[in-house]
């Protein structure tokens, strides 16, 4: 037998998952609480989860207190973290 064509959106709503659904020539996806599942001019996806932020941590150095950043906190040596920058990336 065939599966229905949102099978992984039904399955995913049904325990309790946030779905989104978007008109078929739109590019914009809103919340539904109770998707037609066989409506033709509308498509469906589980509403993804957000991503990790990350961030650019700023030290400054032993020698001279020059500036610097890594995108981990520092492990091997200890310089001092003067703060963080959130990175944020356009989709």
């Amino acid at each position: 037998m065939k599966q229905h064509k949102w099978h992984k959106e039904i399955k995913a709503w049904a325990d309790g998952e946030r779905i989104e659904q978007k008109w078929v020539n739109s590019s914009l996806w809103e919340d539904v609480m109770l998707p037609s599942w066989n409506s033709v001019e509308r498509e469906y996806r589980i509403k993804p989860q957000p991503k990790e932020p990350q961030y650019l941590y700023v030290y400054i150095g032993e020698n001279n207190g020059y500036i610097f950043s890594r995108f981990h906190p520092s492990k091997y040596d200890n310089p001092e973290c003067i703060g963080k920058i959130k990175l944020e990336v356009e989709e």
